[in-house]
């Protein structure tokens, strides 16, 4: 037996309120009332929370580059891990990894008359340590520029090599689509990539 306030949760497939069961679309009843009463969901509604899933921010996604081989033994590479055929997946290696993107600082709270707060003065750091701070931060940097600068060459490397004629008049057959797609953007990427490593040695210098 239905409670009365069972027939003010739900509609009939029809639109109509009302608890006639057999207007339900056979297959739509995959949500249930408190009372036990089958509820369909409607295509509306469906369509509905999709859009809103599909509306959603996506994570902030980072630029790494996999490295993997076929079952013949050719060389590709990959911006996008799920694009690697299962069998292979486990075997792949990352070669470039990007450092995720910082988050930029809230602005400052307004209150009601209009006035920005100021923030606190921050602590005074030492200035050796905060030196000693900068060098490894900078160093790091460096560091990681040197390796994905290095990576985007061999890349470069890999693909002119298999479209040299002289040593493969076949390389269309041989050279992924994929590749060639990184081979040019890493062709673009490259000159701004060594000018922000100099830049960085000659910041890491002139705090040595």
């Amino acid at each position: 037996m239905l409670s009365p306030k069972s027939l003010l949760y739900y509609q009939n497939w029809h639109g109509c309120f009302g608890t006639d069961p057999h207007r339900f679309p056979p297959g739509g009843l995959d949500r249930h009332h408190p009372d036990g009463v089958p509820v369909p969901v409607k295509p509306l509604a469906l369509a509905s929370l999709l859009l809103l899933l599909f509306l959603l921010p996506a994570a902030d996604s980072r630029a790494d580059i996999y490295r993997w081989e076929d079952a013949s033994g050719t060389v590709h590479f990959t911006d996008d891990l799920s694009s690697v055929p299962a069998a292979f997946r486990g075997k792949a290696t990352r070669v470039i990894r990007e450092a995720p993107r910082t988050a930029e600082p809230p602005a400052p709270a307004r209150p009601a008359n209009g006035e920005a707060v100021t923030a606190p003065a921050p602590s005074r750091e030492d200035p050796g340590a905060a030196a000693a701070r900068d060098r490894e931060e900078l160093s790091s940097e460096v560091e990681q520029m040197r390796a994905k600068i290095a990576a985007k060459e061999k890349l470069i490397r890999f693909v002119e090599e298999r479209q040299n004629l002289a040593m493969n008049p076949y390389r269309s057959r041989v050279v992924d689509p994929g590749d060639l797609e990184l081979y040019k953007k890493y062709q673009e990427e490259l000159p701004g990539d060594r000018q922000r490593l100099q830049d960085f040695e000659s910041r890491l210098e002139s705090i040595k």
